[in-house]
């Protein structure tokens, strides 16, 4: 899982980000909402935890301008009032959980991994790319009825793409989704990526999974 920490409180986001990183989650940071934006749109998270105090710019602010640009991405708002007037506005800005200053890590892991639970169960379960049916429920891709035996690596790069069809994905997030492991720990090089890629364009089709020069691979559905 790859979690985004927008929170400018030094000592709080070390805190978050050492916790979920000995925890084997991806977790990036960012200072700021110009920060957050930049990494929304150069890379994909499945959470956001957002820190409502921002400096220059609020947390509900950034999120007003979030939703406005169609990003639907589970965000827990972490906030320092009480107050049910402002959790009611959080919610109304279509923020998915908050918890209010100070709070504990472990609680706020348990209502990551709710959130992601919950954001699983409302994709869809299967996709259909041509005649093939990605069935993320099973597992599998079928062609007309007939499941094709493929790797599990074979098979996670393909989800990935699936789920983010349109959008092109450079190695590193197409490794750290199929492999479960941030960038600093993969230790082998793009070329078992490339070969798997082209593994799989052997078992489908040549254009399968596309190339987009010096930005990564896609697939069109």
């Amino acid at each position: 899982m790859k979690i985004l920490i927008v929170e400018d409180h030094p000592k709080i986001r070390e805190n978050i980000i050492k916790f979920f990183t000995l925890k084997s989650y991806v977790a990036e940071w960012a200072f700021n909402w110009e920060e957050a934006l930049t990494k929304l749109s150069n890379s994909s998270y499945d959470i956001i935890i957002l820190d409502i105090n921002l400096p220059i710019m609020n947390g509900k602010d950034f999120l007003k301008i979030l939703r406005e640009k169609g990003n639907g991405v589970p965000i827990i708002a972490l906030t320092s009032n009480s107050m049910l007037e402002d959790k009611l506005e959080l919610f109304d800005l279509w923020v998915d959980d908050y918890l209010t200053k100070p709070f504990e890590l472990l609680e706020l892991e348990a209502r990551v991994n709710a959130l992601f639970k919950r954001k699983d169960k409302l994709m869809e379960q299967k996709i259909l790319v041509r005649d093939l049916e990605i069935n993320f429920s099973k597992h599998k891709i079928f062609k007309w009825k007939e499941e094709i035996n493929i790797s599990n690596k074979e098979y996670l790069i393909i989800e990935f793409l699936v789920k983010n069809a349109w959008l092109p994905k450079n190695k590193t997030e197409i490794l750290e989704y199929a492999w479960w492991e941030r960038e600093d720990n993969l230790n082998f090089s793009s070329v078992t990526l490339e070969a798997h890629i082209s593994y799989i364009r052997k078992k489908f089709w040549k254009d399968f999974i596309k190339t987009i020069k010096w930005v990564g691979y896609v697939i069109d559905k």
